[in-house]
């Protein structure tokens, strides 16, 4: 019995200590999410949802145990000193949450979803917009149009002709990171037992590892890898199939 009383005392006095400092803490996280939302035409908006839902979450969390921890003692009539300080120090805070987070929450949530839906868009927008900048393929056709001269080029190195080379293309359809839907170019070139392995691995290295602000040059796992950026794609040659292929990154299409 006296264990139970114990317990229960400190439950109390607990609720006493940690419901202010909750509350406290969810009125600050509220106030940090109405900031964020009254910025939210120069962000994405979406950034006031987190603190504003941590902050009821806080502040519900801190409060209702403890007014409920009180109630019950007060109708045990069992320490009713410590339950009646916990019932009001909780109540008080629960109204508080209700009036200054609960209640504002009506109106920063929807907000922010609505930020952030603009703000998807217009980074959607922007992405179409670049693809008439110029500083890239404007589509994965252009992207494979652009990278045949490093096709060309890896196929004189390993004494290739371009007509005996058996090669294929396909695209394949994606979504971009910002939402937008997109094609990315393949092309695989088999390159045969009469190109010798080890001649080809030294050559392509040779060719490939220079240093150049518009290509970049990997190796690993057997895989020799150039990245040309003007072109948005990489040509690679992989020493398991002796085969060379051409990949773009994933274009987005206008009207998406």
């Amino acid at each position: 019995m006296a264990d139970d009383v114990r317990l229960r005392r400190n439950r109390l006095v607990f609720g006493i200590v940690v419901a202010p400092i909750g509350v406290l803490i969810a009125l600050f996280l509220s106030f940090l999410a109405q900031i964020d939302s009254s910025w939210g035409s120069t962000n994405d908006g979406g950034a006031a949802a987190g603190p504003q839902i941590m902050a009821i979450a806080i502040g519900l969390l801190a409060t209702v145990p403890a007014l409920i921890a009180g109630i019950r003692a007060l109708r045990a009539r069992t320490l009713e000193v410590a339950a009646s300080g916990a019932t009001v120090v909780a109540g008080i805070g629960l109204l508080a949450v209700v009036l200054l987070v609960i209640v504002p929450s009506f109106e920063i949530l929807p907000q922010a979803a609505r930020d952030a839906d603009r703000y998807a868009q217009q980074q959607r927008q922007e992405e179409l917009d670049d693809l008439d900048s110029g500083y890239g393929p404007g589509s994965a056709e252009e992207a494979g149009e652009d990278m045949q001269p490093y096709v060309t080029d890896a196929l004189r190195l390993l004494e290739v002709s371009p007509g005996a080379a058996r090669s294929s293309t396909w695209f394949t359809s994606g979504t971009t990171p910002v939402g937008n839907t997109c094609r990315t170019f393949h092309e695989r070139i088999r390159l045969g037992d009469e190109v010798d392995r080890s001649s080809a691995e030294k050559a392509l290295r040779a060719a490939w590892d220079t240093e150049s602000d518009r290509t970049g040059f990997d190796e690993r796992d057997g895989r020799l890898e150039l990245s040309v950026y003007s072109a948005g794609a990489t040509i690679s040659w992989l020493a398991t199939d002796n085969t060379l292929l051409v990949q773009s990154d994933c274009i987005a299409t206008p009207g998406s």
